[in-house]
């Protein structure tokens, strides 16, 4: 019975989720001899020796890093007493270490320098040995050769270790006195090791030393005053964002809101950087956490409702046990326990197709109403896990094993986690001093500056479009610029383009239509073009994974130098630009590294996975006698079954024993065993664990004979006369009814594992065979969880080891990423990746970032996507169209949350350049959003040439109706079946007038709507490939022809959304050449002032009403006015309307 499943796991290198096959793991499959299992390597439980020091002495960051952060025998080596040679190889190790490290980031080897080495005592070791140099006698030298082979490098090593120590910074004001001492006594022991053993020091060492010195005793000065002054006047605050929780707690989710929240401050500067900090943080987490605390405060109110707001419930769950799963180690879920337990029918997989149990998506576990409250996120939900209503899922921290014994309630968050989870932690390990473009975000200072890389002697040049020559010119000298026709710019664009290129920090604002991409790409192309960038990439940041695509897609006319991060891309032309497929082709010093690590890895995950397998086996499957023989027991007591044909843990599981099970043996009767002994030689109880039945097997045995008696009964050439063929027939069906008693009986107790393993009764009878079957179920799960137990205590036994190797391979997966990255000209990222991989980020350095629809995204993904290493900002988007998508309504409405960086910056005057010129619309479209929305947009005369709609007397018209939109308990969508229907009747007739499938476009604004049209679009052969949508998917897109069904209609003039401003521009700017909307208007001008604009202009227009007329392409001069839908359904005889013969 050998079989497959698949099972997806994480990347090693980036997280990206795949699909692998892994083998079953049933007892059943074919015989297979098991190779042992690979030697780990032993962990060092004492100090390194010396020969092992050198050649540590040898290595350099990041290789030194990566090797010392793992080796504890080395760290070991700060409690013992150290001899002369052993220091000075400690002092270049710790010099090499201090200097490679970014206190920014939060790496093991920098844990350790703190935690290890900072309280060793070592600096008071080292000014000891460094006092007593200069009077080593000669005969001594030759204990100490790493010294006096080279005694000036070794000072300039002390010099380099105290000075690397300094810059590490964030140290005391106690262990910067103590560093103070060791330079001091540096710069005396060098000058009496020349006096007393004529070496010779160069001066430079000394004005180094002095100069160090100075700044170490200047900022002993400075702590003391801050302490002084901190002292008396400011107390730690216990709100202060860095003292919050990223995952939430009790306080956080059950009543009033308990951390205080202010708004954005969207006019004006923020008081400091740790005030701009504070708020922003603050307010992403109480928009994630704000919607959870509503609905679970509403649960709690009303627990049966069915549906529940924000919160998807699971009633009863079970934690399981540890489980290894995408190459990470978390635990469990039993999701489906409560069917299980009632013997009812299990498969969860409908929560893979629903975007529920997502990975990443925020879990609560609770046992006592969220008094208490384990937090995880998803690890793992595939399908082969679904079916049997499991999940795995990993803790925000280490849980005891009590947890195993508890009935949970699980409560999963709506609002996904991932992406708040990245960008809060980013802000949390923010330093103050490295907000990149703080004077612009922080201070909202108005004028900008050029950028760095530039000076005033900087020439660029660029391909004159209007001629095939190249132009130069000094790029901060904007008067010697070229005319806006050599770049082939309109106006406004060319001002824009050149307002991004020379200053640090600029915004550009492009209406629908008016180029922005295409700005964005050229200004990108002449920076690349122009400017090095070796080693340092240009960093391109993008909202979506679509708009990323098509900004890449650009470039690669001017540079195939890119690199795509993440895997969510759908574009052909990029698949060899992905880093995935980059490190295939780049060749990087640390791949050894990074192989061995792996390897290392891939051990230790077979024997958890191995063990796995058979702990699985014992949870699927019955253990056969040989395997639990040791563990059965009655009370304190062993007792040993019979032996039988079968194995006899069946038998006397499923209660068929023989009648005379009298003679049944336990261990302390004095009955003759020498038979029994026996049968018992060749036992070897080991972590192999052997099964003997199984569901899966019993049905695949229960098919095979029914196959067997409909071949008796019904193949001709059997003669049924014969007494054989009667019996075979019954024997048969006897064995398909006796092994489907035994599998009812088998599911029964397997569902009930937990249950019945918690009842701690031992039975008063001592006779296992006279033992009901209750009784022998419950003493074979007690017998079952020993074995558990003893697999558990040894699978935990690598979990440490698992995590440890886990945390150095994804160290050198970041320097390989890194080498990778470095190699080439642009990196390409989405906001969420940005935050998740901000280490990375860090180590890129990228001085000039790009951000397109930068006006989409929440301030705090932006600013969690840079570093401070930018020195070139470019912001491109539109707040008048798409804002971004707060989870919680009060604070986008109330707490400015849905004000982005780039609205808040043209909000205070920072220096802006719009786009004024659209090629998309026909000019009358362009009318609805002028001036209630834009006060300018003009139409360039391309759009003046467009032809008219077929089969249309209008290219716009809005149908306004006044059939009230349909309404349904549960949900939180809308719909309107009239305005469904009407579209794709529409969409249907345009068909027939010959437009392709691609050129129209079906918008809603709901999605609720958006599901209805495309269900009943399939009753509509031609519309199978139309495309249908909802506008906030379809931003930064366009079409031919737009059917927009705006679906709100009820008599409370209730239209939520479409109230405002920026959803009613994108709506609205879709259409190239037709645009048709399908509303009620008198709802929609009765609740907003700007609908009432666009009614006045749609009248103005007469274009709209509520009959749609239609024109016969064959003669022009006949329209058919229709108002319902059989009209429209039925307008067309062969290709002209019906009325066309009617009047010829």
């Amino acid at each position: 019975m050998s079989e497959t499943t698949k099972s997806l796991r994480i990347d090693w290198f980036d997280g990206t989720v795949i699909e692998e096959t892994r083998p079953s793991t049933s007892q059943f499959t074919e015989d297979v001899e098991t190779p042992p299992p690979p030697k780990l390597q032993e962990c060092e439980k004492k100090p390194i020796g010396f020969k092992r020091l050198y050649d540590i002495s040898q290595l350099v960051p990041p290789i030194l890093n990566l090797e010392l952060s793992n080796r504890p025998g080395f760290w070991s080596l700060l409690d013992t007493d150290l001899k002369g040679d052993f220091i000075v190889l400690l002092v270049k190790i710790f010099g090499l270490l201090y200097k490679s490290v970014d206190p920014k980031e939060k790496s093991k080897i920098g844990f350790l320098l703190r935690t290890k080495f900072e309280k060793s005592g070592f600096l008071m070791k080292l000014r000891t040995y460094l006092s007593d140099l200069p009077r080593v006698k000669i005969v001594d030298k030759k204990m100490n050769m790493q010294l006096w082979n080279d005694v000036e490098s070794f000072y300039f090593n002390v010099l380099n270790l105290c000075e690397s120590i300094f810059r590490y910074g964030g140290h005391t004001k106690e262990f910067l006195e103590d560093l103070c001492k060791v330079v001091e006594m540096a710069e005396i022991s060098a000058s009496g090791v020349e006096d007393e053993h004529t070496e010779t020091i160069s001066e430079k060492f000394y004005e180094q030393i002095y100069n160090l010195k100075t700044e170490i005793l200047k900022s002993i000065m400075d702590n003391s005053e801050e302490e002084t002054s901190e002292s008396s006047t400011v107390r730690p605050d216990p709100n202060s964002f860095r003292n919050l929780n990223i995952f939430p707690n009790k306080e956080d989710l059950l009543g009033e809101n308990k951390v205080e929240i202010v708004p954005n401050i969207i006019n004006g500067a923020y008081s400091s950087v740790e005030h701009y900090l504070d708020l922003q943080f603050k307010l992403l987490r109480e928009d994630c956490f704000g919607p959870l605390r509503e609905g679970i405060c509403k649960y709690l109110k009303n627990p049966s409702k069915r549906r529940h707001e924000n919160i998807r419930v699971y009633p009863k769950v079970r934690i399981i046990r540890t489980y290894v799963s995408n190459n990470k180690v978390g635990h469990l879920v039993d999701i489906a326990w409560a069917e299980r337990v009632s013997n009812t029918s299990v498969d969860c997989r409908k929560c893979a197709y629903s975007k529920r149990l997502m990975f990443g998506s925020l879990l609560l576990f609770t046992s006592d109403n969220f008094q208490n409250i384990l937090c995880a996120s998803v690890l793992d939900s595939n399908l082969d896990l679904l079916k049997y209503g499991y999940i795995a899922v990993s803790f925000e921290s280490c849980e005891s094993t009590a947890v195993f014994s508890q009935t949970y309630l699980m409560v999963e968050s709506e609002i996904f986690f991932e992406p708040y989870h990245r960008v809060l932690k980013v802000f949390k390990e923010s330093r103050y001093d490295s907000l990149p473009m703080k004077k612009y975000i922080v201070e909202v200072q108005k004028e900008s500056s050029a950028p760095a890389y530039l000076t005033p002697e900087t020439m660029y040049s660029i391909q004159n479009s209007s001629k095939n020559d190249e132009i130069s010119f000094p790029v901060l000298d904007t008067n010697q610029w070229p005319s806006p026709q050599s770049f082939g710019l309109d106006q406004s664009q060319f001002d824009a383009y050149k307002f991004a290129l020379t200053r640090e920090f600029a915004v550009i604002q492009g209406p629908p239509g008016t180029g922005k991409t295409y700005l964005g790409v050229k200004i990108a192309s002449t920076i690349l073009k122009n400017v090095s960038l070796e080693g340092t990439p240009m960093l391109v940041i993008c909202y979506t994974n679509h708009a990323l695509d098509q900004f890449l897609e650009g470039i690669l006319n001017v540079t195939d130098s890119i690199v795509r991060l993440g895997s969510q891309s759908k574009s052909k032309i990029l698949e060899p630009y992905n880093l995935n497929a980059m490190r295939t082709k780049i060749k990087c010093k640390f791949s050894y590294l990074y192989a061995k690590k792996r390897s290392e890895l891939e051990k230790i995950f077979k024997i958890m996975t191995d063990l796995q397998t058979e702990i699985e086996k014992c949870e699927k499957e019955i253990i056969s006698y040989k395997t639990i023989k040791k563990y059965l027991k009655i009370g304190e007591d062993s007792f040993e079954l019979k032996k039988f044909d079968e194995d006899c843990i069946l038998t006397w599981l499923f209660g068929h024993s023989d009648q005379s099970s009298d003679d049944s043996v336990t261990s302390d009767e004095n009955n003759d065993l020498e038979d029994w002994e026996k049968q018992f030689d060749e036992v070897d109880v080991s972590d192999k664990i052997e099964t003997c039945f199984s569901e899966q097997w019993a049905l695949k045995e229960i098919e095979s004979m029914e196959k067997s008696i409909q071949c008796l009964l019904f193949d001709d050439n059997v003669n049924r006369e014969q007494i054989e063929w009667k019996n075979m027939v019954h024997k048969l069906q006897n064995q398909v009814d006796f092994i489907k008693k035994r599998l009812g009986c088998f599911k029964n107790y397997m569902a009930k594992t937990h249950v019945i393993s918690k009842e701690n009764e031992i039975p008063k009878e001592q006779n296992p065979y006279k033992l009901t079957i209750d009784e022998r179920w419950k003493i074979y799960f007690a017998a079952l969880e020993a074995i558990k137990e003893n697999l558990m205590m040894k699978m935990n036994k690598y979990l440490n080891q698992h995590n440890s190797v886990n945390e150095e391979l994804e160290e050198v997966s970041t320097l390989i990423d890194s080498e990778v990255v470095k190699s080439v000209r642009v990196v390409a990222v989405t906001t969420t990746l940005a935050a998740r991989r901000h280490d990375l980020m860090n180590r890129l350095q990228c001085p000039i970032v790009i951000v397109e629809e930068a006006a989409e995204v929440l301030e705090a993904h932006i600013v969690a996507s840079l570093t401070d290493k930018c020195q070139h900002l470019i912001l491109i988007g539109d707040h008048k169209q798409l804002r971004p998508n707060a989870a919680h309504y009060e604070l986008a409405k109330n707490y400015n949350l849905e004000i982005s960086l780039f609205e808040r910056m043209i909000r205070n005057g920072v220096h802006a350049r719009t786009l004024t010129t659209q090629r998309r619309m026909r000019a009358n479209f362009v009318k609805l959003l002028v001036p209630v929305i834009y006060d300018r947009l003009d139409s360039h005369p391309t759009v003046l040439s467009y032809p008219n709609v077929r089969g249309m007397r209008n290219t716009l018209f809005f149908y306004t109706h006044d059939a009230w939109e349909d309404s349904e308990e549960d949900s939180w969508s809308h719909k309107n079946t009239l305005e469904a229907k009407w579209c794709l009747s529409l969409a249907n007739y345009l068909r027939k007038m010959k437009y392709d499938s691609k050129d129209i476009t079906i918008l809603t604004t709901y999605n609720g709507q958006a599901t209805f049209i495309k269900e009943i679009s399939k009753r509509f052969p031609l519309l199978q490939d139309v495309k249908i949508t909802v506008v906030d998917n379809y931003q930064g897109e366009e079409n031919r022809i737009v059917i927009l069904s705006l679906v709100r209609s009820n008599r409370h003039d209730n239209i939520g959304f479409l109230a405002a401003a920026n959803r009613i521009c994108v709506a609205l700017s879709r259409a190239k050449e037709g645009f048709y909307m399908f509303g009620n208007m008198s709802v929609l001008r009765s609740a907003s002032q700007i609908w009432r604009h666009i009614h006045n202009e749609l009248v103005a227009q007469n274009a709209i009403g509520k009959e749609i007329v239609l024109q016969c392409e064959q003669h022009k001069d006949k329209h058919l006015h229709v108002s319902n839908l059989e009209d429209i359904d039925n307008c067309l005889k062969g290709s002209c309307l019906r009325i066309c013969n009617q009047t010829e």
